[in-house]
């Protein structure tokens, strides 16, 4: 991971490391407001099938929250990762997409939707599972404590982001493979094809290449998320 973090600074300078931010913010608080929506509301209606603080309907919401998530951030997401592909032509969010429209149509946006939605509904659903479990082993109270949704959600960011990197890297080959225009004539297209690719190329190893960077990442991200969350839900009740 530090190699390759010296290989982008050097041969793209230190900015290259943030390309694509402007267009997940614009994007990630509508998407995160959604999401919590979508995972209390879901967690309100199973609760009355399965019982309070039952993993069944802790795994249901997970699913429900992912999906309506997911409808917001896949274009975004594609976006992005093509502003942060190596030598990118692009020189901005707006000329991505303006570039990715003309050429390769609204497909572009959503050509790793499948894939998207196989990694994220099941790293949702053991995300909050895990972390309603630790939040109840920790806190058994049930009362707010900034720390105990921290560690929390750290755990189980990361736990769930190494299970679910597998469909990761077939979402980031799917979504920066060469375009038209970069002279490739046989796009590679869905999970099937995207996993056959991998493993021909790298073998059962290539499917968790960049999982350490990865939980690293999300880890710290779903630690905070998790305290604001809990932050303002706690102070916007009392």
């Amino acid at each position: 991971m530090v190699s390759s973090l010296r290989s982008i600074a050097a041969s793209e300078g230190l900015k290259s490391l943030w390309r694509g931010m402007p267009v997940v913010m614009c994007w990630a608080g509508p998407a995160h407001a959604a999401y919590f929506t979508a995972y209390e509301i879901s967690k309100s209606k199973t609760a009355s099938i399965f019982g309070a603080n039952n993993p069944a309907g802790h795994l249901m919401s997970g699913a429900v929250a992912s999906l309506v998530h997911d409808s917001w951030m896949t274009p975004i997401d594609a976006v992005k990762q093509r502003l942060q592909k190596a030598g990118s032509q692009y020189r901005s969010g707006r000329h991505a997409c303006t570039v990715m429209l003309r050429e390769e149509g609204i497909r572009a946006f959503y050509r790793s939707y499948g894939t998207q939605i196989c990694m994220n509904v099941p790293q949702q659903m053991v995300h909050f599972t895990i972390y309603e479990w630790m939040k109840r082993k920790l806190n058994p109270d049930n009362t707010y404590r900034p720390s105990v949704h921290v560690v929390s959600g750290a755990v189980a960011g990361g736990a769930a982001a190494y299970i679910t990197t597998p469909f990761d890297v077939c979402k980031t080959l799917l979504n920066t493979q060469p375009t038209l225009s970069e002279g490739n004539s046989k796009a590679i297209r869905g999970l099937a094809n995207s996993c056959s690719v991998i493993y021909s190329t790298a073998g059962v190893r290539g499917f968790f290449k960049g999982s350490v960077p990865r939980m690293l990442t999300i880890m710290p991200s779903t630690a905070i998320c998790w305290w604001v969350y809990e932050m303002f839900k706690y102070y916007l009740h009392e």
